[in-house]
């Protein structure tokens, strides 16, 4: 890629083309545009000005080759408005003896002047122009050509620019894992280089903008935004020091203002960098006292950086100061919300003061977006959206062997097989984009730590850590094993894996209440019990947790490295699955107890009530996660009960008046009872009961029907419409035996052990799709179910319904069973698993690998993936003939939940007893990655618990007459 422009009149192509030489010699080869250059220029019959529009967006600084020629040329001029709207780094290289009064003065303030024509020291080069290859000789100046070299260097937006390794750390690993790269790794952030151009340009517009100036940079999670931002944009900018101040980056964690990332860090840092003195006292009162006392003090600020202008007729122009937060999505976390505030609100008057300097970058996940867009205090604030989609599959390979190129010439120099980059893309392409630069990043780190001091990294190397997707469990094992020599810990490993679960949730790892995704937390060391932190020390020892030192209180916090080990490490994404309904009421209560503090404990925003309240009290059955709980959610949980308990009383006085009154309104309450008993049967006559006569009681199988079914026969018990489902599509499955759980050989979860045996020992009918919207929507519309099942906006119709609890499930099988007189249930968790598998007996129903296109969750290769849900029937069927048992949504099935098969019955009936405050749920969803969508992994949700990824399909017992119809267990 061109990443040099030079613009220059006709009259000085001889100037033009030995300064492209000159500049080729000096490390720029290949990286020059010149419209003469036969090989990088305007090709014969191109369209001139689109080329040049072209070439000018795609580089990174332009060289305006200034003589009188180049100012009487518009073409010229052209040239330089179009850069200047292209918000380019802009050199004016002066090839004549001009003064910067013979410059325009629109000129004269926007670019960096270096004299090429001026002085005595000029040195000779000699060149060949193209088409007539006539040499010519032209002379610069030696102090200018050197000052345009530095001046290309530090604007260079390459990572070679950058001096890598660190002076200060000469050791540093060439990979750093989940940890993301900082400001000193700015010469290893390969991968980039067009969002990092893009990103400049239009923060160099913002510049020439009126305030107020917000960029918000959006990505999934996974995406590198922390590194794009820490190694990407803020040292580039610091090096365009006329133009731009980087303030240190704020990370809000629990305290924006106040902690060890926060505002108050931010501030006396670059205080301390530009050789102000100051006090953390002085820098507070000011934070507090507002923008009034803030604006002044960074002016102050931006006037000890401002730059001492080229020429003493020049007016120095300040810089722009630049206040970024990174992973904003924390200032919306229920934790810290006081100081999470107060920045947004101090942060919206700095924007809207009219002589502002001033540019706020925020970094922030995709689907945390909606909270900064509706946040109070940011109200009427226009913010500019930058989007940082995955890595191109073509920029991976630069991320493998760019970090390794830096350390050649030192003492560590690292060779890298090319097989071994081969394996790497062709793995990568395997996984799907979903998480894929995270995990390339952790195994590189691995794989240096373990054999990179040999100085080579080889694919044998790479296999025996067990591969991209394995590494994260790998090192959880080798964690395991160093935990061996450690008498704190239990050797058990039933045992150990308590314990760590006992010590990441919820203390690290929680659960988004809105979205439903997994979420790392930022917790003090001090707060992971006692008795786990031997353990959790031996996943920081593997990297896959980070610890840090508060600078003012000196205590040591701790957080997963990266999100995507809440993804990708099966385990603890297991757990979580498990724990996601006590999660989300734990995530509720916190959220509603701010709420009700910051009103002053008005008793208007008690809003745990009856079921809500009662969800909330089973928090008590899991102590781990109670003692999440600050003493104002337990005061606002007291202050709930209290209202509870008056309502009751308030309840019971109200029922004693109408007892008293009964005796003397008998004849009114008799009336009133018939009242209501008539509205019930007017609805039945006029509404319910003519839909059922016509379109469900005809079509009601009858024995005979249901005896001459066959395996893999579908019917429907209720009229078929064009384009509308009344009621679902059944199929016969047939009688059978198969081993329910994971084999040994499988990884996957602890609550999948023992695999066991299960007869069926009679036919049973399932849907063959999972429950509609349009089939939801008909019990609304003529029976029991309750309105409110929402569709994300994705659609109704052949949606499968979303939204709905176990209780809606229940609801929507009675009255589909009270409509037809026929037993529509749910399935039991044997009856799911046993239709999942089809006789198959690998981890999915079609093979072992999760393929391509398949299904639908994150990673399986279909355009719905990680998106939303797709159209039912949208892949091909398993061999009984059923749709989507694995993928697109979780499905609640019958029973309670049991944390393993120990004691599970053999018959395929409902298992009895278990925690009833959690449903299980099969067949993962449309956001879970593949190895939920194997046909034995299970979860639990409570029972109460909504998700747009969380719907259910029926199952329907037959008449006892209907015969045993057997298949036995394929052997595939």
């Amino acid at each position: 890629m061109s990443r040099i422009f030079l613009s220059h009149s006709s009259a000085n192509n001889a100037e033009a083309v030995a300064l492209r030489d000159w500049l080729e010699s000096e490390g720029w080869k290949d990286e020059i545009f010149l419209d003469l250059d036969p090989n990088r220029g305007i090709a014969a019959g191109e369209r001139w000005e689109r080329a040049l529009n072209e070439a000018a967006n795609r580089c990174e600084a332009v060289l305006f080759l200034v003589s009188k020629a180049w100012l009487g040329s518009r073409w010229c001029l052209k040239e330089f408005h179009l850069a200047h709207r292209l918000n380019k780094r802009l050199f004016g290289v002066l090839i004549e003896n001009l003064s910067v009064g013979d410059l325009p003065e629109e000129l004269a303030g926007t670019w960096q002047i270096v004299r090429l024509g001026a002085g005595r020291d000029h040195v000779m080069l000699r060149a060949v122009l193209p088409i007539t290859h006539e040499e010519v000789h032209v002379t610069f100046s030696a102090e200018g050509l050197q000052r345009l070299k530095h001046g290309l260097e530090e604007a260079g937006l390459d990572a070679k620019y950058f001096a890598w390794p660190p002076q200060s750390e000469p050791n540093r690993p060439p990979y750093r894992g989940l940890r993301p790269l900082e400001a000193e790794d700015a010469g290893i952030f390969f991968g980039r280089d067009a969002p990092v151009i893009e990103a400049l340009d239009r923060l160099r517009g913002l510049r020439e903008t009126t305030p107020p100036r917000l960029l918000v940079i959006l990505g999934a999670s996974g995406a590198g935004k922390s590194s794009f931002l820490r190694a990407g944009l803020i040292p580039r900018l610091a090096r365009d020091d006329r133009h731009f101040l980087p303030l240190p980056i704020i990370r809000p964690e629990r305290a924006a203002i106040n902690g060890d990332t926060g505002l108050l860090a931010a501030l006396e840092e670059a205080f301390y960098a530009v050789g102000i003195a100051t006090t953390r006292a002085k820098l507070r009162a000011a934070v507090e006292g507002g923008v009034s006392k803030l604006r002044p003090l960074l002016q102050t600020l931006i006037d000890k950086a401002t730059p001492r202008a080229p020429d003493s007729d020049t007016k120095p122009q300040p810089p722009m100061l630049i206040l970024s937060v990174d992973q904003g999505e924390e200032l919306f976390l229920v934790d810290g919300q006081d100081e999470a505030q107060a920045l947004l609100a101090l942060m919206r008057d700095l924007l809207l003061v009219d002589a502002s300097a001033l540019i706020v970058v925020f970094v922030i996940r995709s689907d945390s977006y909606e909270h900064l867009q509706e946040a109070k205090p940011l109200e009427g604030i226009r913010k500019i959206p930058f989007d940082l989609g995955p890595m191109p599959k073509g920029s991976y390979a630069e991320v493998i062997k760019g970090p390794a190129r830096r350390l050649e010439g030192t003492k560590r120099p690292l060779e890298i097989e090319d097989a071994l980059v081969d394996t790497l893309l062709a793995d990568i392409e395997a996984g799907g984009a979903k998480d894929a630069l995270p995990l390339l990043a952790f195994t590189l780190e691995r794989l240096y730590v373990e054999h990179g001091g040999d100085g080579d990294l080889t694919v044998a190397e790479y296999r025996s850590l067990g591969g991209i997707r394995g590494s994260i469990e790998a090192a959880v094992e080798r964690a395991f094993k160093a935990a061996d020599a450690d008498p704190a810990i239990p050797k058990d490993r039933l045992a150990r894996l308590a314990l760590l679960r006992h010590g990441l949730i919820p203390w690290l790892a929680g659960l988004d209440p809105d979205t439903g995704a997994p979420r790392r937390r930022v917790a003090r060391l001090s707060e992971i019990p006692t008795e786990a932190r031997p353990l959790i020390q031996h996943l920081v020892e593997q990297r896959l947790l980070a610890t840090d030192v508060a600078k003012v209180t000196r205590e040591t916090t701790i957080e997963p490295a990266h999100e995507a080990l809440l993804r990708q490490w099966g385990l603890l994404a297991g757990w979580i699955t498990e724990d996601a309904g006590l999660l989300a009421v734990l995530e509720g209560v916190k959220r509603a107890s701010r709420d009700w503090a910051a009103n002053d404990g008005d008793a208007a925003w008690l809003t745990h009530v009856t079921d809500r309240l009662a969800a909330a009290e089973r928090l008590g059955e899991r102590p781990d996660l109670a003692a999440n709980l600050e003493p104002t959610d337990r005061q606002y949980l007291a202050a709930c009960r209290n209202t509870e308990a008056a309502a009751k009383v308030r309840k019971w006085r109200v029922q004693a008046v109408i007892y008293m009154l009964l005796v003397g309104m008998i004849a009114g309450l008799v009336g009133w009872i018939n009242q209501s008993y008539i509205k019930e049967q007017w609805r039945w006559y006029s509404t319910e009961r003519p839909f059922v006569a016509a379109n469900i009681w005809p079509y009601v199988l009858t024995a005979a029907k249901e005896q001459a079914l066959k395996p893999k026969d579908s019917f429907k018990e209720c009229a078929t419409e064009q384009g509308k489902d009344y009621c679902p599509e059944m199929v016969l499955v047939p009688a059978g035996s198969f081993m329910m759980g994971r084999p040994t050989t499988e990884k996957g979860f602890t609550n999948e052990d023992p695999q066991h045996q299960v007869t069926i020992a009679k036919p049973f009918v399932v849907s063959k799709f999972e429950l509609t919207f349009d089939e939801w929507d008909i019990c609304v519309a003529y029976g029991d179910c309750a309105q409110g099942a929402r569709d994300s906006g994705w659609g109704r119709g052949r949606q499968p319904v979303s939204d709905v609890t176990w209780d809606d499930a229940q609801r929507y099988v009675m009255w589909l069973s009270r409509m037809t007189g026929k037993p529509y249930r749910l399935l039991t968790e044997a009856e799911y698993e046993y239709a999942a598998r089809a006789r198959t007996r690998t981890a999915y129903p079609w093979g072992d690998e999760i393929g391509k296109n398949n299904a639908n969750c994150s990673g399986c290769g279909s355009k719905w993936d990680d998106n939303q849900t797709a159209p039912v029937g949208s892949f091909a069927p398993n061999q009984f003939g059923l749709y989507d048992m694995v993928g697109n949504v979780w499905e609640w099935v019958e029973e309670c939940y049991h944390d393993s098969y120990q004691g599970a019955p053999g018959d395929g009936a409902a298992w009895t007893g278990g925690d009833c405050s959690r449903r299980v749920v099969r067949g993962g969803s449309w956001n879970y990655n593949p190895g939920f969508l194997r046909s034995a992994v299970r979860g639990g949700y409570s029972s109460v618990f909504r998700l747009n990824s969380l719907g259910f399909r029926v199952g329907r017992t037959l008449s006892a007459a209907t015969g045993p119809i057997t298949v036995a267990p394929s052997v595939r």
